[in-house]
């Protein structure tokens, strides 16, 4: 099961309640899913390793690329 942060972030992002029916079927869909338990967690460590480098570290090119793969405007 995801982390219960996450889980309220892509709530937060559909502008919808933890409790509301969609997250809630979003909540029991990654209890029964593999795959999806995984991207999620992919992205949750991917997102925390970007937030925890010093900004230096991270040459311009890969953090336009990482934006690129996110569609976040740098």
């Amino acid at each position: 099961m995801p982390c219960p942060e996450i889980l309220e972030q892509i709530c937060a992002e559909l502008k919808e309640n933890i409790d509301s029916p969609i997250c809630q079927d979003l909540k029991k869909h990654l209890e029964g899913c593999p795959e999806c338990r995984a991207y999620v967690d992919s992205l949750k460590k991917t997102v925390y390793l970007y937030r925890h480098l010093p900004e230096e570290a991270v040459p311009e090119d890969v953090q336009d690329r990482l934006y690129k793969v996110l569609k976040i405007k740098s």
